[in-house]
């Protein structure tokens, strides 16, 4: 065909197709359409089950997790591939211990420095308590010797000074007497002629002398008495109070050096037991950079559990990973039955129970339908579903399944619905049919060729059907959109208008909650 023609025939089809589009518009459009079509829907009678869907996957009942135990991030040196079955005793995971084993040669230096700094302090508390029992013997010695000389002077030395003095005293005045007499002979001889003078006053001298010696002698004893006595006794009792004082002091030396030292032995035995227990510690990690499995099974790795939970930010174990203390690693499920996990938004808690029944489909048998129960219902939410998004809280459950049988492994994918109630003859409709006005359901009803709002009483939905209790009738048509948009316009024609005589304004329309609160009646 030339190309005149090609080019004849493209334009008679564009002509073709713009002049249908305006026998259309004439016909359509031109016209005018009086009414927008409005989508309804008919009210059913009939089956509606209230139940509560979800996806989940099958885990063990009962597991051995491997954790990690190793301080700070380690790197996987080797590690057993996924899905081998062990035995108890086989390596698992092993991590580089390098750095371990040469922290822990450094380590035994520190453990014998601190045991030779513990010994050099024993052996030095052993010399301070001796040096302390010395000094503590010089000053109880001194003490001793102060108060035996008090007491040596007091009833010692003193008495027999005086007795000494008293003695002297009786001997001078015994010759001062005999003196006396001796002078008073003399004087009677010299007047009778028979003595010189110069005799009489040798004798007058010798009493004069004996006065003297017996005047020194009392003098003597009254010096004694009154002072040296009381010089004496204060200088003993001065030394008597400083061997007291230098015993105390000595006694408060000693205790404190003793604590000194003490104090320094207990700062040396704890970094010795500290040392020694860092050691014990780096033994424990070296040991512990070799997992063993602990029990039979197989073998299952964590992250592959994480990822498959949507824990995009978990990597794969394998060599060159790196694990921190505590971290999941391994997962060995123990022959205890499988369950069922199962993620339930936290708007789907009221339609749940313990002990509800459940109907899982599981991916890998595809046509069977397994039964099972609801066995345990999370308190808390899942924290790494928060992390993704914090205002979606799903609450972990777990439900116990009657597997017939069925060869299951850890992490198959399956769909659970946990069914709340089962009604075999009610009356429902889209939950986008009902909306809330002042707090009361309503449904838009089609009467002849105009929808009337109509306040229907509703119970529990499964996310697509909510049960309608009362207010409409099977066959009848409710609209599917309430015209919100409407309503909330006349909401705002109503501000404007003036209040009745109560001051009271129409109630408006709002939209009803895609999860309707239970009605006690319906449960």
């Amino acid at each position: 065909m030339k190309p005149s023609k090609r080019k004849r025939k493209f334009a008679f089809a564009v002509f073709a197709g713009i002049l249908a589009a305006c026998l259309g518009w004439w016909l359509w459009g031109g016209k005018g359409k009086t009414e927008e079509s409005i989508p309804v829907f008919t009210v059913q009678k009939g089956p509606l089950t209230i139940s509560v869907t979800s996806s989940g996957s099958m885990q063990s009942r009962d597991r051995v997790v491997i954790k990690s135990e190793l301080e700070g991030n380690n790197t996987v040196v080797w590690v057993i591939d996924e899905g081998t079955n062990v035995q108890a005793g086989d390596l698992l995971v092993e991590f580089d211990s390098s750095t371990l084993v040469q922290k822990r040669d450094e380590q035994e230096v520190a453990v014998a420095t601190a045991e030779a700094a513990l010994i050099f302090q024993e052996e030095r508390l052993s010399i301070t308590e001796g040096d302390c029992e010395a000094a503590m013997l010089d000053r109880e010695t001194d003490m001793m010797l102060a108060k035996m000389a008090q007491e040596k002077y007091i009833k010692g030395d003193y008495p027999q000074e005086v007795r000494q003095f008293e003695s002297d005293i009786a001997v001078a005045a015994e010759d001062v007497n005999r003196s006396a007499e001796t002078l008073e002979w003399s004087r009677k001889l010299a007047k009778e002629g028979f003595l010189t003078r110069t005799e009489l006053q040798a004798d007058e001298l010798a009493l004069k002398r004996k006065q003297i010696v017996l005047a020194m002698a009392e003098s003597k004893l009254n010096v004694l008495t009154n002072y040296t006595v009381l010089q004496e006794e204060a200088r003993l009792n001065t030394s008597l109070r400083r061997a007291d004082r230098a015993l105390t002091r000595t006694a408060w030396q000693n205790k404190a050096t003793l604590r000194q030292v003490e104090t320094e032995l207990r700062a040396k035995r704890r970094a010795r037991d500290r040392a020694t227990n860092r050691l014990a510690e780096l033994n424990f990690q070296i040991e512990k950079s070799k997992i063993y499995a602990p029990t039979n099974g197989i073998v299952l790795y964590a992250s592959t559990e994480q990822i498959a939970h949507r824990r995009w930010w978990v990597k794969p174990l394998a060599v060159g990973s790196t694990a921190v203390q505590r971290e999941d690693l391994i997962y060995i499920p123990l022959e205890s039955g499988m369950v069922v996990e199962v993620m339930i938004p936290e708007s789907s808690l009221n339609k749940i129970f313990v002990g509800m029944e459940a109907k899982v489909k599981i991916d890998a048998f595809p046509g069977r339908l397994f039964t099972g129960k609801l066995s345990k219902i999370a308190i808390l939410p899942d924290g790494q579903s928060s992390q993704l998004n914090p205002d979606l809280k799903l609450y972990k459950c777990q439900v116990e399944c009657d597997l017939q049988d069925a060869v299951i492994r850890p992490g198959m994918s399956c769909d659970v619905e946990l069914i709340k109630e089962v009604y075999d003859d009610t009356l429902y409709v889209p939950v986008q049919c009902v909306v809330r006005v002042d707090g009361k359901a309503r449904a838009y009803v089609k009467e002849g060729n105009s929808f009337q709002s109509r306040e229907v009483e509703v119970g529990l939905d499964n996310n697509r059907m909510v049960r309608i209790l009362s207010g409409l009738k099977a066959g009848e048509q409710v609209m599917l959109a309430p015209p919100i948009k409407e309503s909330k316009k006349e909401e705002r024609d109503e501000n404007e208008k003036p209040k009745d005589a109560l001051g009271e304004k129409q109630p408006t329309e709002t939209p009803l909650p895609k999860e309707v609160p239970k009605n006690p009646a319906s449960t």
